[in-house]
C-alpha cells in the first residue's frame, strides 16, 4: 500500500453495513434529481414536437409585409427559413367555388412544407409553373379528377383554369365545412387573388437558426423593418418549449421549476449530510487510529471526502440507471394512455440534461455534504476516538429537567437538545420534506386548472374517452411524483432517526447495564424522536406554507384569479407520512437493542 487513500476500498468492505444508508441516500438523491430533469426534458421535447406537427416549426410570423421588407427579412443571418402564406375566402363567404362548392384559395412558397411537417403532398409535386395548383383529396374524390387534370375556379370576375400538379390532405376545417381547397405558389396566388386577400391573411412565417437569441432577433427585425408590434406573433408552444418565449407566465413557470429543483438538491444534500454524519460518528475509532498512526487533520478530511466520492462510483450510476428506466416507463405509460397528446414523446430516449444535472448536482451535493463530517472526523483527538466514546459524548451545558415528567422522557428530550447542530440538522431535514411536498403540491392545483377542459365531467367535452385518458395521465404523473416525494421524506426520516439512535448504541447499552428496562429505553427513544419530529413539523409548516402561497400566486392566482387557501389536505397527508415514518424508524433500533445482550450492546462499534 503506497498511499493511505488506498485504505478506502478496504474500509468500504469492512464498514459496508455502516455506510449502506449513505450510499442509498446518494443513489436516491441522484435518481430524484435526474428523473425530474429527465422527465421535464422529455416533456418539453414531446410538446415541442407535438407543437411542430400541429402548429408548425415556425418561431414568429409577420403580417402584411411588402416585397422589400420580405427580401430584407429573408437576408438576415438569424433567419433559417422564411415562407410566405396568403389565403382568400378563408371564411368561405366570398363565392370562390369549384363546381358550386365553396373553395379555400391559398398561396405559399415551397418552403411551407419545411415549416409545417404535418402537411404533406400525397401525390404529385409542388406547382412549378404558373397556372398549376395543389388540390385537396376530397375534391379529387368528389369530382373524379387526378394529377394532370384541370379544374375551373369560379370567381366574382369570371373563371380561372388551373392544372392539378399534386394532391394534399383535407384540413379539419374543410372537412367540417364540406368545402374544397386549392393551393398554389405565392407568385401565382398574388397575381390572381391579391385584391381579395385581407391583411391578416397575408403572413410571413420565419424559422430562426439554432441557438439564436430569438427575442433579441425579433426586436432588431421590428426596429430595422419598422414593423409594429401588432403585426408580430410568436409560436408560443414551440418557443415556450425552447425556453425562448416572451410570455411572462411561461417564464414564471420555469422559475417555479427552478425553485423546486433547488429544493430537491438541498433536500438531497441534507439527507446525505445526516447519513454521513452518523456514519462518521459510528467510525470514530477508525479515524482515531489513523490519527494515532500519524495522519494529520488535513489528511483525515481528505480521506472522508475521497471516501464519499468512492461511494459515488456505484451510487451515482445506479441512481442514473434507475432514473432512465423510470423515465422510460413514464414516457411509455403516457404514450399508451394519451397517444394524441404524447405521441411525440421519446419512448426510449435518454435525456442528456437529466444525466448531466443528475451527475453534477449529485457529485456537488456529496462534496458539500462531506465537508462537515470530514471536519468533524479530523477534530476528534486520538485518545478520545480510540477510547470508543467519541460518538456518545456530548457537551453537557445543564442537566435534564425532570420536574414534571418521567426520567426516561426527560433524558430523551435532553438527548435531542444535547447537540444543537445535530438538532438543527435533523429538524431541518424533516422540514425540507414538508417544504418539498408542499412545493410540488402546486402541481395538483395547476393540473386542475390547466386541464379543466379535459376533465371527463367538464361541460362540452367532445371525446369523453380521450379526455379521461389525458386527465388520468396527468393526474397519475402528478400524484405519482408526490407519492415519490412522500416516500423520500419517509425514507429520510427513517434513515435519520435510525442513524441517530445507532450512534448512541453504546450509551443505551451502558444504561441497560445499570438497570434501565427496554420499555424505558423505548420511551427515551420515542421522546427523542418526538422532539425531532415536532421541530421538523413546526419549521416545515412555517417555511412551507409561505412558499406554497407564493408559488400558488405565481402559477394559479395570476393566471386564473383563484384566491389561495390553506392546503389542509396536503398538510394532513405529509404530517401523517412523517408520523408513520417516525414510528417505523424507532422499531428497528429498539428491536436491535432488545435482542442483543448488554455486553454486545456496549461493545458495538
Amino acid at each position: 500500500m503506497k498511499n493511505y487513500l488506498n485504505l478506502i476500498p478496504i474500509s468500504a468492505k469492512v464498514h459496508r453495513r455502516q455506510t449502506r444508508m449513505t450510499r442509498w441516500c446518494i443513489m436516491i438523491s441522484v435518481f430524484l434529481i435526474s428523473a425530474i430533469f429527465g422527465m421535464a426534458d422529455m416533456f418539453l421535447q414531446s410538446q415541442k414536437n407535438l407543437a411542430i406537427m400541429t402548429d408548425g416549426a415556425w418561431h414568429v410570423r409577420f403580417w402584411d409585409l411588402d416585397e422589400e421588407q420580405t427580401m430584407m427579412l429573408a437576408a438576415r443571418p438569424e433567419v433559417k427559413t422564411l415562407t410566405r402564406y396568403a389565403a382568400a375566402n378563408y371564411a368561405l363567404d366570398m363565392d370562390y367555388k369549384v363546381q358550386g362548392v365553396q373553395t379555400l384559395l391559398c398561396g405559399y412558397d415551397e418552403t411551407f412544407f419545411a415549416l409545417f411537417p404535418g402537411v404533406s403532398i400525397l401525390e404529385g409535386d409542388f406547382p412549378k409553373e404558373r397556372g398549376q395548383a395543389l388540390v385537396t383529396e376530397g375534391m379529387c374524390g368528389r369530382l373524379g379528377v387526378s394529377v394532370g387534370d384541370e379544374v375551373k375556379v369560379e370567381t366574382p370576375d369570371g373563371f380561372l383554369d388551373f392544372q392539378i400538379s399534386g394532391i394534399v390532405e383535407d384540413t379539419s376545417m374543410l372537412l367540417k365545412a364540406d368545402a374544397f381547397g386549392l393551393f398554389m405558389d405565392t407568385e401565382t396566388y398574388l397575381s390572381c387573388f391579391r385584391e381579395a386577400t385581407q391583411k391578416e391573411d397575408f403572413v410571413s412565417y420565419v424559422e430562426f437558426v439554432p441557438h439564436c437569441r430569438m427575442q433579441k432577433a425579433i426586436k432588431d427585425i421590428c426596429a430595422q423593418l419598422h414593423i409594429p408590434k401588432d403585426r408580430v406573433s410568436e409560436n408560443a408552444k414551440v418557443m415556450g418549449a425552447m425556453m425562448q418565449s416572451s410570455d411572462n407566465y411561461i417564464l414564471m413557470l420555469y422559475l417555479i421549476a427552478f425553485v423546486l429543483a433547488v429544493l430537491v438538491a438541498v433536500s438531497g444534500m441534507m439527507m446525505i449530510l445526516g447519513s454521513m454524519n452518523s456514519s462518521v460518528a459510528q467510525r470514530t475509532e477508525f479515524f482515531g487510529m489513523m490519527r494515532c498512526l500519524g495522519a494529520t487533520g488535513k489528511q483525515v478530511r481528505r480521506y472522508v471526502r475521497a471516501e464519499a466520492l468512492y461511494w459515488c462510483l456505484k451510487a451515482v450510476p445506479l441512481g442514473l440507471l434507475l432514473s432512465v428506466v423510470t423515465v422510460w416507463g413514464l414516457c411509455r405509460m403516457l404514450q399508451a394512455l394519451a397517444p394524441k397528446w404524447f405521441s411525440e414523446m421519446p419512448g426510449f430516449g435518454i435525456s442528456l440534461p437529466g444525466v448531466v444535472f443528475g451527475t453534477l448536482i449529485g457529485l456537488l451535493t456529496v462534496l458539500l455534504a462531506s465537508r462537515k463530517p470530514a471536519r468533524k472526523a479530523s477534530e476528534v483527538s486520538p485518545r478520545t476516538a480510540v477510547s470508543g466514546n467519541a460518538d456518545t459524548v456530548f457537551a453537557v451545558r445543564r442537566s435534564a429537567y425532570t420536574g414534571r415528567m418521567h426520567v426516561e422522557t426527560a433524558l430523551g428530550l435532553h438527548h435531542a437538545a444535547g447537540s444543537r447542530k445535530n438538532l438543527i440538522l435533523l429538524t431541518s431535514s424533516f422540514a425540507f420534506s414538508i417544504i418539498l411536498f408542499l412545493g410540488f403540491g402546486i402541481g395538483i392545483d395547476f393540473m386542475s386548472h390547466a386541464l379543466v377542459g379535459l376533465r371527463p365531467d367538464a361541460p362540452g367535452t367532445v371525446n369523453v374517452e380521450e379526455a379521461k385518458a389525458v386527465y388520468f395521465s396527468f393526474a397519475l404523473f402528478v400524484y405519482g411524483f408526490l407519492a415519490v416525494v412522500a416516500l423520500i421524506a419517509a425514507f429520510n426520516i427513517i434513515n435519520s432517526i435510525a442513524m441517530s439512535v445507532a450512534a448512541r448504541m453504546r450509551h443505551y447499552g451502558a444504561m441497560r447495564a445499570i438497570g434501565i428496562t427496554v420499555r424505558q429505553l423505548q420511551t427515551m427513544v420515542a421522546a427523542e424522536t418526538f422532539a425531532y419530529l415536532m421541530g421538523g413539523l413546526a419549521e416545515g409548516l412555517l417555511l412551507g406554507l409561505p412558499l406554497h402561497y407564493f408559488l400558488y400566486q405565481w402559477a394559479i392566482t395570476d393566471r386564473w384569479g383563484d384566491v389561495w387557501s390553506l392546503p389542509f389536505s396536503k398538510c394532513l397527508v405529509i404530517v401523517a407520512v412523517m408520523i408513520v415514518a417516525a414510528v417505523a424508524a424507532m422499531t428497528g433500533p429498539i428491536r436491535r437493542i432488545r435482542e442483543m445482550s448488554v455486553v454486545e450492546t456496549i461493545s458495538t462499534s
